[in-house]
């Protein structure tokens, strides 16, 4: 399926996938499964002396591996940028379509235009008509973005896309970055990625936070599987000082793109600054676009789009209950909750989304509480009960932002009711 940005080629590939009745089936985004492929071909590269394997019969084994693991194989954000990839590409893909394989991808261009004006595209090439043999190309055709539809609340103090980049803003992203950390930062921190070390100017000592300047991320030769390995260790990240960007840029602005698609498919929550919207961050002159020869201009409609829905409400909050209770609620003072820490938790816990909350999402919020406060989950029904009648203030069953608001507020009233919970019988 290929078509415009956030035009439901994605939302329809995680249905069908949720659906296939198929026990192997594998839904991951298209880089980080190129990554898997190289880390196979790479192990199975170190015996290959002793072996007398070719790099065709290497190929073989990683393509087995994969099928033996999955056949149905659901691709988010088919792309192709780099050589060494397009030319493995058409390798693996033909072991696994001759054994069977059934592939379901998304992208923003068809078939014929993959890794369009690339390095040595006519090595690539024959791929395109066996992946039209294999698979049934569909043209989306939709012109409208679903995901610019809904968007969060434009309070300054709650942004996360901060502009533009003033004292102002960069005090704001300060606060916020204080308000995670509590002042309790490990500097020159590292991550490693398949071999090679990226640094973290700065990292939350309590919780997986991380901040980063644009020019950390962007300046350095970084790619796809540094961003996911960011991406997986982090579950905010902060990126400061983000700038108009332009086709002199180009390099910096393909890693922007492929730093976005990474934390979007993780549902990293992004606090940043820059200097512009993210419709005019990127500014191209119309000689350019009808130019039609770079493929960042092309894949830059997506990057808007994404930058743009992870400053949804839907987004932020799917972000939040993606995480687990100790992860998310070490970004906390439970003592002393501000209002924007008291809005992030109502988001997590009004699971859906109804504007209040019922008794099996207040108990999963006492829940993760109970458990910060005192390592463990077991909470009664008559200690869940007791704790109930004191937070739904007017008995009707259901917890409103205010009544929320008022228990979360109030920390010995938390502390007294989890420390009941701890002697309630069983």
């Amino acid at each position: 399926m290929w078509g415009g940005t956030g035009t439901g080629k994605t939302f329809m590939m995680d249905i069908f996938h949720e659906a296939a009745p198929v026990e192997k089936k594998r839904r991951i985004h298209f880089h980080e499964w190129m990554i898997d492929v190289n880390d196979r071909l790479n192990r199975l590269q170190k015996g290959r002396a002793a072996k007398g394997s070719s790099a065709d019969d290497l190929v073989a084994q990683v393509a087995a591996e994969m099928l033996g693991e999955a056949w149905l194989l659901c691709f988010d954000e088919f792309q192709v940028t780099h050589i060494s990839d397009a030319i493995i590409m058409k390798r693996v893909f033909s072991v696994l379509f001759e054994r069977g394989a059934v592939v379901v991808a998304t992208s923003n261009r068809p078939p014929e235009d993959l890794y369009l004006n690339g390095l040595n595209r006519s090595l690539f090439l024959p791929f395109i008509p066996m992946l039209k043999d294999f698979c049934a190309v569909h043209d989306i055709g939709a012109e409208v973005d679903y995901r610019l539809i809904s968007t969060a609340d434009g309070e300054d103090d709650l942004r996360v896309y901060i502009t533009p980049n003033g004292e102002k803003e960069k005090s704001l992203l300060e606060r916020k970055w204080e308000r995670l950390c509590k002042g309790e930062v490990l500097p020159n921190s590292q991550l490693e990625a398949q071999g090679r070390r990226i640094a973290v100017p700065r990292a939350a000592s309590h919780s997986p936070v991380a901040w980063f300047g644009f020019k950390d991320l962007c300046d350095k030769p970084l790619g796809a599987a540094d961003y996911l390995a960011v991406a997986a260790a982090f579950h905010t990240v902060f990126i400061a000082d983000v700038p108009k960007l332009t086709l002199q840029e180009r390099d910096q602005v393909r890693r922007f793109i492929t730093l976005i698609d990474a934390l979007y498919d993780h549902q990293t929550k992004v606090i940043l600054t820059a200097d512009r919207d993210p419709i005019s961050l990127f500014e191209v002159s119309e000689a350019e676009r009808k130019d039609g020869t770079f493929d960042e201009i092309f894949a830059w409609d997506r990057t808007v789009s994404r930058l743009t829905e992870m400053q949804s409400t839907k987004y932020l909050s799917e972000a939040a209950r993606s995480m687990g209770s100790s992860e998310f609620l070490s970004q906390f003072n439970v003592r002393s909750l501000s209002d924007e820490d008291m809005k992030e938790m109502w988001m997590r816990y009004d699971r859906d989304d109804s504007g209040e909350l019922d008794m099996g999402e207040l108990r999963h919020m006492l829940e993760d509480l109970l458990e910060k406060q005192r390592g463990h989950r077991n909470l009664t029904n008559d200690a869940f009960d007791a704790c109930a009648e004191t937070i739904d203030i007017n008995k009707d069953g259901h917890v409103s932002y205010d009544e929320f608001e008022t228990y979360l507020k109030d920390f010995s009233l938390v502390s007294s009711s989890l420390r009941d919970s701890r002697n309630a019988p069983a």
